[in-house]
């Protein structure tokens, strides 16, 4: 146990030391508290010692306890701190340990900033991070369209030439559309790839064919 147990809200089943004063009748901060006596319930069970003993903080008046992690096992853990100083009262103490799922937040400001109303009551709206490292997304060409179906999302530009082999995805299914729909004017020596409307070359390709392989030069 350590300084660093101490939390304002404490977690359970994890050591916590808290910080309370010792008072006498007239409400004064009681220091040097003779006979010390800590005690701690579990969810309504019987007190039992505590591990470890109040200790003063200097000559305060102020003392604290450090508490183990079975000690704080428990959904209510209440804490009598007794002793037999001359009018001084016994101090209670009782602690609501925090779990998973235990505290619900609205959140309204982030960064000082207030938080954008989502689409969906529920559901977080999320601007992406623009970046190249991890948990990052490049963003650098513009907007990035995702919808419930997914790649019918991606809105296809009828190319004017091939694309590059490190071109993007976009740009590579449209030139396969193309390839499979679009006329395809063929002469001894050149493949000539037509746009959708017919009234421009997308690309040519030399031919060549020796009555034994037909081949075809890359699209330019």
């Amino acid at each position: 146990m350590a300084s660093t147990d101490a939390r304002a809200i404490p977690y359970k089943s994890a050591a916590w030391r808290v910080t309370f004063p010792i008072f006498d009748a007239d409400g004064d901060p009681v220091s040097g508290a003779t006979g010390l006596d800590s005690e701690v319930s579990k969810d309504g069970g019987a007190f039992a010692d505590c591990t470890n003993e109040a200790t003063e903080i200097g000559s305060s008046g102020i003392y604290y306890l450090d508490l183990t992690s079975s000690e704080m096992g428990a959904d209510t853990v209440a804490i009598q701190v007794k002793t037999s100083s001359s009018g001084a009262k016994t101090t209670n103490i009782i602690a609501y340990p925090q779990e998973a799922d235990d505290m619900r937040v609205s959140v309204t400001h982030w960064n000082n900033t207030a938080v954008a109303s989502p689409a969906t009551a529920g559901y977080p709206a999320v601007t992406l991070k623009s970046g190249t490292g991890t948990g990052e997304l490049s963003l650098s060409s513009g907007l990035v369209s995702v919808s419930a179906t997914g790649l019918d999302a991606v809105v296809m530009v009828e190319p004017t030439a091939p694309p590059a082999v490190t071109g993007t995805l976009r740009a590579a299914l449209a030139w396969l559309l193309a390839l499979s729909r679009n006329k395809i004017t063929q002469t001894g020596t050149t493949s000539v790839l037509r746009n959708d409307a017919d009234g421009a070359n997308i690309a040519s390709s030399t031919v060549s064919d020796d009555g034994t392989t037909f081949t075809r030069g890359e699209w330019s």
